[in-house]
């Protein structure tokens, strides 16, 4: 593997990793990236920066790969004749210079067979012939694909009897960025200039720029074909450009994989634009569920209040309006939050979900943001009710209420000692003027009248007292409705909070997705 390619493979499985870990992407995108092709024929060699160009014979049944390799190397080198299309094994001819490595285990050591030479004109070309791509063996078909990575130079061979077969194009098509091509029909004396033309729109049709198709033909009597050309061509195209530039073609193709591997991956996290869409419309309909969570509270707050209703002080004491320190308080948590308080929080994470899949963001980190900010909600409703219900006890009714409701009790004192005052000083007024003669004693009627103010001045701000009094159930009521209004505020403050950790998040690993440069 070349270091550029191994340095943003490792990079990208770093990130690939971080980005699993916290949910942005998924198992299924640490396994795709674990199948991208990693393997080139630098893996073959002990010494891979001086290794050899790396060509492979492929093609189907019967159209004389192993001849033509044997023509190549001129001696008997690959099997030939009766044992095709069923051999299995592949022929590797190479310099005796070239030390290889351990093959991968996907190479039996009884399946590969290694032919060395000493023409150092040929040392820089290693020539492998594949076993059939249209076999019907399924080890040989998994045995070419196995090769396939390691191979820089394809020369795909056909006959004129077999050119337009479908076996081998479909190989051809899915990987023709991936190597050098070259195209040889074989068995030319058999063919016509026609097949050529049509073999070549074959090629040109599955996405080919300007195919070279040279001829060749092993038999004995062959007619003038090209085959002068096929080694010929490679060493040319050695010596024009390096073994090094022809190499990178296969490098250049794993740092594609890898750069649209991670455009899909960075699919997951959205645009700009997109991820504000996403928040904008789960705050929107999270809201609508917390609005429809908070009318769902008004029954068991009634009926809370309601409980309350019988601990109304007498009608004649007017020392304390209520004792809440003395109350057997209610159970808030079995009464308030029910099981479909928490249903209405579970439908916030799965519009979350939903959301988030219509946009093309990352559902599991979404998920799980939000039910992490979502998961103390009834915790959050239970304490914040139970506070609203001890201010409520402890300070019934509004200020206005408290205010009136003080001042009228004071009235009930103030208003009847004014009028005892005044028939008081009443009466020794009219006693000290009877006595020198300037005016009649008080008679019944003054006691009598005397009396009724009196009364009157403690009626009058006695029932304004009563009737100002805070209803117990009514304070109950309003200080429950505080708290899960509050509870509600704090839930939607919770998932505000999570939307900025999400894009906190968001932000840091597109931040540091540069495997490839940004």
């Amino acid at each position: 593997m070349s270091d550029e390619f191994q340095r943003a493979y490792a990079a990208l499985a770093r990130w690939v990793d971080h980005a699993v870990d916290q949910g942005w992407l998924t198992e299924t995108d640490r396994k795709s990236l674990q199948r991208i092709e990693r393997a080139n024929a630098d893996d073959l060699f002990v010494a891979a920066d001086k290794r050899p160009l790396v060509v492979g014979l492929f093609g189907g049944t019967g159209v004389g790969k192993s001849s033509l390799l044997n023509r190549l190397a001129g001696e008997a080198v690959a099997k030939v004749g009766v044992e095709r299309p069923t051999s299995r094994e592949v022929t590797l001819y190479l310099h005796e210079s070239h030390a290889l490595s351990s093959l991968p285990k996907e190479f039996p050591v009884n399946k590969t067979r290694i032919a060395h030479h000493r023409d150092d004109s040929r040392r820089d070309v290693v020539w492998i012939d594949m076993p059939d791509i249209d076999s019907t063996e399924t080890d040989n078909r998994k045995l070419v694909f196995a090769w396939l990575p390691y191979i820089d130079w394809v020369i795909y061979v056909v006959s004129p009897e077999r050119y337009r077969d479908d076996a081998g194009w479909q190989i051809v098509q899915k990987r023709g960025h991936r190597h050098r091509w070259m195209f040889v029909m074989n068995q030319w004396d058999m063919g016509n200039a026609a097949q050529i033309d049509e073999f070549i729109g074959d090629l040109e049709h599955a996405g080919f720029d300007e195919p070279m198709v040279l001829t060749s033909s092993c038999a004995g009597n062959a007619a003038a074909d090209e085959f002068a050309r096929i080694e010929h061509t490679i060493r040319e195209a050695i010596d024009a450009h390096g073994l090094a530039e022809l190499k990178r073609l296969g490098v250049w193709a794993r740092l594609r994989d890898l750069e649209q591997l991670r455009a899909a991956f960075e699919a997951r996290f959205g645009d700009d634009n997109t991820w504000r869409r996403f928040v904008q419309t789960h705050r929107v309909h999270a809201q609508r569920i917390l609005n429809k969570l908070r009318e769902s509270m008004h029954w068991p707050i009634a009926t809370i209040a309601n409980r309350f209703r019988d601990r109304e002080r007498g009608w004649f004491n007017t020392h304390r309006l209520v004792a809440p320190e003395a109350m057997e308080m209610p159970d808030l948590g079995a009464q308030l939050w029910s099981a479909q308080a928490q249903r209405y929080v579970e439908d916030i994470v799965s519009q979350a979900v939903i959301d988030s899949d219509v946009h093309g963001i990352a559902t599991d980190a979404v998920q799980r943001s939000i039910q992490s900010s979502l998961a103390p909600a009834g915790d959050t409703m239970i304490g914040a009710a139970a506070v609203g219900l001890e201010r409520a006890l402890s300070k019934p009714g509004t200020s206005l209420t408290r205010g009136a409701h003080a001042f009228a009790r004071w009235s009930m004192y103030l208003l009847p000692l004014t009028a005892t005052t005044w028939a008081a000083f009443s009466v020794v007024t009219r006693y000290q003027l009877a006595l020198t003669g300037g005016g009649d004693f008080l008679g019944i009627d003054f006691a009598i009248h005397s009396l009724l103010l009196i009364f009157l001045a403690w009626l009058a701000p006695f029932v304004t007292y009563r009737l100002l009094k805070p209803s117990l159930r009514a304070s109950v009521r309003r200080g429950l409705e505080s708290g899960t209004g509050k509870a509600i505020g704090a839930l939607m403050a919770n998932l505000e909070q999570a939307y900025k950790q999400l894009e906190r998040e968001r932000t840091e690993l597109l931040d540091s997705r540069g495997a490839l440069g940004s």
